[in-house]
């Protein structure tokens, strides 16, 4: 049977105390024991560990160290930048419990029906392969308890008979706590005998509970040991009025762990605030109702509750194979991480965070609409409470600083869809009645992550459909055009207007982006390239009038050899004659080397050139052959560097 006095006590009582205790009566060497200290990074640790008279324990996700130090020690540690907190005499932690009776024939469990657990188990979920970890008394021997792991973190008082460190829970609390969460299913128990709301859940008893209550030391160990192994879910019936800022860090090291952690709120009654850990932002915090729903009169109550779940009059598993019945918030906390270890099997890819907010989807909202201090987001019920997603979610129009999207809603959905909220990147920007919405401002040659939340007339979101997208990033050519909008406008309008463009400060330019232009200005400008009689050649487009060799390999042989069809009079053909043009831009650095018979020349450079399209131009004003005509007509060379 439970022992009455731990139950009025607190297992939601973890006040912080600082008890000095010397060891020497010399105040330049008077100690502490048990001190625990939280450093920020190894620098930290290092100055901790040197500083140390004796290291009792070092909690490496914690970044907690335990251990005995001088009074200047500990003053010189408070002062270090790499110390984030320092606690001379951890708190106790002791259990709270409202009522407890042995139960001499079954009785329907209406907390199960609360909390719709059998609509889960019809689809097939019980919490198969799912970890939850009790932090708590131990679990005791029980055939309805048969995926139940222990582990003890308590060490054992040598002055007593009862061995404290047995993983084996001798109090009740441990036992009906993992009772209400993982109490196996049978035939019979589905028509009203004890069982658990995910009866499959493997439980990791975690004893940190002794005859005198539950030290620090025991409780960050056992936190520890959650992240190393991997836990899905903590079990945390317990609590203290007070901030600590030793279990704070705690908490908050193994929330960024990726564990869920759920907590009572309190018993200390209505209108007393959420006590802690369930106060801290990486826990969720659970009041108690009673059969009618409604708060129960012993439970704490404020912002930070986040869900509320049955907590009065509850039956579940004792020691000695007994039933047995009990309230308080420490009973209430558990129907919530059975609901979790439900959902973390239906939703396996979720992290902590996704899975506390779909959880809001499977709830029944009380008190006032929304969420409340007394209900939070509302009672845990297996019940299908949100929306279907979106479908044929597409991205439509996609420019350099814009894009559209387009979505539907689900065909025969059960439960319609009143708006959607649209994030993109993580953040909210808009909700919208529509089944578009057009993203603008954005920024160019950018990947941006979509999410469509479907929202049901009570204010739910649907976990929500993705979709990528990446804006376009303007080629080299394009973005010549327009940065040189005006300029480009002009020559165009020249060429439409049938006047000439000087060929190597303006031709050569407007060819060299030709791929930027818009359909009809490539027409226009194809049109002058015959009206100048222009000769184009490339890698896959050859003319007797001229050659020219390693066009497909430019980038690694950095040369070409040009060969003409009619020999030229070397002196004509100068470097002036000769350019080099990649996206509008003029390329420098580049040897011209003629053969003495005017047949031809070699360009080449030592320079590593960016891929893209290059032209080499010949203009052909000016040069002569070698009969003393000007050549006919000019030249542009294409190749492509990759």
């Amino acid at each position: 049977m439970m022992s009455t006095k731990k139950w009025i006590i607190a297992y939601l009582t973890m006040c912080i105390i600082f008890v000095i205790s010397p060891l020497f009566s010399q105040a330049k060497d008077e100690q502490y024991q048990n001190v625990m200290i939280v450093y920020n990074d190894d620098d930290g640790k290092k100055q901790v560990l040197e500083q140390a008279t004796k290291t009792e324990h070092t909690y490496e996700n914690l970044h907690t160290i335990e251990g005995s130090f001088t009074k200047e020690a500990i003053d010189s540690l408070k002062g270090t930048s790499g110390i984030k907190v320092v606690e001379k005499k951890p708190a106790t932690l002791q259990i709270e419990n409202t009522s407890s009776s042995i139960l001499t024939t079954i009785t329907p469990n209406w907390n199960i029906n609360a909390v719709n657990a059998q609509k889960a188990w019809a689809s097939g979920l019980t919490g198969q392969n799912v970890k939850v970890a009790v932090i708590d008394t131990g679990v005791a021997i029980n055939s309805s308890l048969p995926n139940v792991k222990r582990y003890s973190f308590v060490d054992d008082n040598p002055t007593t008979r009862i061995d404290d460190s047995s993983p084996y829970d001798i109090d009740g609390h441990g036992t009906f706590v993992s009772g209400i969460i993982a109490a196996s299913l049978t035939s019979s128990q589905l028509y009203g005998n004890i069982v658990g709301i995910a009866p499959d859940a493997t439980i990791y008893s975690l004893k940190v509970f002794e005859k005198d209550g539950a030290s620090m030391e025991s409780i960050l160990k056992a936190l520890e040991w959650s992240i190393e192994n991997k836990i899905d879910i903590v079990n945390m019936s317990l609590g203290t009025p007070d901030d600590d800022p030793i279990l704070k860090n705690a908490i908050q090291a193994a929330y960024n762990a990726g564990l869920t952690i759920v907590a009572a709120a309190g018993n200390d009654g209505i209108g007393k605030n959420v006590e802690y850990p369930a106060r801290y932002d990486g826990v969720i915090a659970v009041s108690s109702v009673d059969r009618s729903n409604q708060i129960s009169y012993f439970s704490n109550t404020g912002s930070k509750v986040e869900f509320t779940a049955p907590g009065s009059d509850i039956y579940s598993l004792g020691i000695n194979g007994k039933y047995e019945k009990g309230s308080g918030t420490s009973f209430a906390a558990p129907h919530v991480t059975g609901i979790l270890a439900l959902l973390t099997q239906q939703y396996p890819d979720y992290n902590n965070e996704k899975l506390r907010k779909v959880l809001r989807n499977y709830t029944i909202d009380l008190g006032s609409k929304g969420k409340d201090p007394y209900y939070g987001y509302g009672l845990v019920n297996y019940n299908l409470t949100t929306p279907d997603d979106v479908q044929k979610l597409e991205v439509h129009n996609i420019t350099e600083n814009s894009a559209m999207i387009s979505f539907a809603p689900k065909e025969k959905s059960i439960i319609p869809s009143e708006k959607y909220n649209i994030y993109i990147n993580n953040k909210r920007i808009a909700t919208t009645t529509g089944h578009d919405y057009t993203f603008t401002n954005l920024k160019e040659g950018t990947t941006y992550k979509v999410l469509v939340e479907s929202v049901s007339a009570n204010n739910i979101a649907s976990a929500g459909k993705d979709i990528a997208f990446t804006t376009i990033k303007p080629t080299v050519e394009e973005q010549y055009i327009k940065k040189y909008r005006n300029t480009i406008t002009s020559w165009i309008s020249r060429v439409e207007k049938g006047q000439s463009l000087t060929f190597q400060t303006q031709f050569a330019y407007l060819y060299s982006i030709r791929e930027g232009l818009s359909k009809s200005q490539k027409k226009l400008l194809s049109n002058y390239n015959k009206k100048i009689k222009l000769v184009i050649i490339s890698s896959t487009s050859t003319s007797s009038y001229v050659k020219a060799s390693n066009l497909k390999s430019l980038k690694s042989k950095k040369t070409t050899t040009i060969t003409f069809g009619t020999a030229l009079k070397t002196k004509t053909l100068t470097t002036s004659k000769v350019s080099i043009i990649h996206a509008g831009k003029k390329i420098t650095g580049f040897k011209l080397k003629k053969d003495t018979k005017g047949k031809t020349i070699k360009l080449s450079t030592t320079k590593t050139l960016a891929k893209g399209n290059y032209v080499i131009f010949i203009n052909n004003k000016g040069v002569k052959t070698s009969k003393g005509k000007q050549l006919s007509r000019p030249i542009a060379i294409e190749y492509v560097l990759k």
